[in-house]
């Protein structure tokens, strides 16, 4: 006998909000494998989900969140990792456009929006997993998890070129050794994490300049195709990457 999908569905997103709280990986899976034997035999007995934790999804994750201790190891060691490799993203795209110009503004300021963003993922992660949404909703806030950050960068490029801060400069040794120690570092990246990811960002942000770059295109009809390809393909892949930590925690 399988669980019924109402009851698979709430393990999926019990494990979510879980991940998105920032909770041990082995403890979520401990905690996920007891409940679902509970809600086997639950189900065994004419019973559903509901009878198990009442109305509310939210208050019930919640009360499983607040007894489990927050993996400060776990994200120590995660954050440090996605911060380089953000900066990496960031410089590797200042090296192909022409040269490595940062100012102490942009530096500041990108870190900052860093921050914003993974507290705007796990928010979004954790609300989606404790609310039943429609299909609408959920596109509209993977679209805001996609826009939010990209808007924000822009906004502190317009700000970098308001206010005078001083400035890094790369000369043509230092842009060369920039795209190699980047694309070395996404390539680490990759096999300690065991995904493509920190391959695909970089190809979601880069390629569709570098293609249409050898196009006949205007460049006005660049810059707009380039934000909608970049725009739809980071809401592509946030809406997987859900999907997937769903699925699998």
């Amino acid at each position: 006998m399988k669980l019924s999908k109402k009851s698979q569905t709430f393990l999926e997103d019990l494990r979510l909000y879980l991940v998105a709280s920032g909770k041990d990986e082995r403890e979520i899976e401990d905690i996920v494998s007891e409940l679902e034997d509970h809600l086997y035999e639950a189900e065994k007995d004419g019973k559903d989900v509901d009878h198990l934790i009442g109305k509310s999804p939210k208050e019930y994750m919640e009360q499983i969140a607040g007894e489990m201790s927050f993996d400060k190891k776990g994200w120590l060691k995660y954050i440090p990792v996605l911060i380089l490799g953000v900066y990496a993203y960031i410089l590797l795209g200042e090296a192909i456009r022409g040269g490595v110009q940062y100012s102490l503004l942009k530096i500041a300021g990108d870190f900052f929006i860093i921050i914003i963003s993974l507290l705007l993922f796990s928010g979004v992660a954790k609300y989606i997993a404790s609310h039943r949404l429609s299909k609408f909703k959920e596109g509209m806030l993977f679209a805001l998890l996609g826009i939010m950050p990209i808007s924000l960068f822009v906004g502190v490029i317009f700000l970098d070129h308001a206010i005078d801060s001083p400035e890094i400069i790369f000369n043509q040794t230092g842009n060369i050794l920039t795209v190699v120690l980047c694309i070395g570092l996404f390539i680490g990246m990759a096999l300690w994490s065991k995904t493509w990811v920190p391959i695909i960002i970089p190809a979601i942000l880069y390629l569709p300049e570098g293609l249409l770059g050898l196009t006949d295109l205007r460049l006005e009809t660049r810059l707009i195709t380039q934000n909608i390809l970049v725009f739809s393909g980071l809401i592509i892949f946030f809406f997987i990457i859900f999907k997937k930590e769903r699925k699998e925690g």
